[in-house]
Parts: structure tokens; sequence; C-alpha cells
């Protein structure tokens, strides 16, 4: 009997650190998960324009038609179906802020063009970028 549990406990144990591992693994490559994206990184991972890089940023939710920072608690909607929130955040491009639709601002700018995408979250929002509109963050491209 206590040979059993002593196995049974090593198992356990062995299957907790090797699920640990996993969690706690390198994301795979051309995944970004910091706030500061260069556009060496971002030519390096192949990508072709600042929408392809963002598409491929943990933090961000792409829709066909907007760009938003997770945030919030996941829910359950309407028929247990998840539901989770995010923030839209305004897009600055060379220190001006982009009045136009942020996808196709962002699909317009080659790769080759970038030198750095900056992501603010709501509570780090430079000075210079606090305006109406702003409470979802900014993201910031800067460009050669």
């Amino acid at each position: 009997m206590k040979k059993r549990t002593r196995r049974s406990a090593a198992i356990a144990t062995t299957m907790a650190l090797v699920a640990a591992a996993a969690c706690a693994s390198n994301p795979r490559p051309g995944t970004y998960t910091r706030l500061i994206i260069t556009g060496s990184e971002i030519r390096d991972a192949g990508y072709r324009s600042a929408y392809e890089a963002l598409t491929h940023h943990r933090e961000l939710i792409i829709f066909e038609d907007r760009i938003g920072f997770r945030g919030g608690n996941d829910s359950s909607g309407l028929f247990g179906r998840q539901t989770q929130d995010y923030y839209v955040p305004l897009l600055v491009v060379d220190g001006d802020f982009n009045l136009n639709d942020a996808i196709t601002t962002l699909r317009r700018i080659p790769a080759e063009e970038i030198v750095s995408i900056r992501l603010y979250h709501q509570s780090m929002v430079p000075p210079r970028y606090r305006r109406p509109g702003a409470e979802g963050g900014v993201i910031e491209v800067n460009t050669r």
C-alpha cells in the first residue's frame, strides 16, 4: 500500500513539473509579448507591414475592422459563450494622431520603414498623448 502511494505521489509530482514547464516555455518565434517591438525584429520575422507584426502580439486583439488591447475579465456571455473585454487604443504615427481607420493605416506602413512600435496601456500613456479617446491606450509607430 505504501509503495502504491509513493508511486502515485511521484507520478503526480512529475506531471505537475511537466505542466509547469510547458506553461513557462518561451512563446513561439514571431510572437511578441513586450511593449516595444523594433523594426529589425519585425523584418527578421519576415513580416511585411506594421499590421502583420501586431497580429502576432499576445496583448492585442485584431478584428477585421478594429484593434484592441486585451483587458478586463473573461466572462460567460449569452448561452455560455466566453467573451472578453478589450480596450480600443489610439494610433499615433510619427507623433501625429491617426484619425483614419487604424487597420488600413497599419497595413500601409511597410516593415522596411518601421523603426519601432510601442504599446502604451491606459495607465502608461505619456502626457503628450493624453486626450479624449486615449483611455484605451496608444499604439505608437515610428518610421524612418
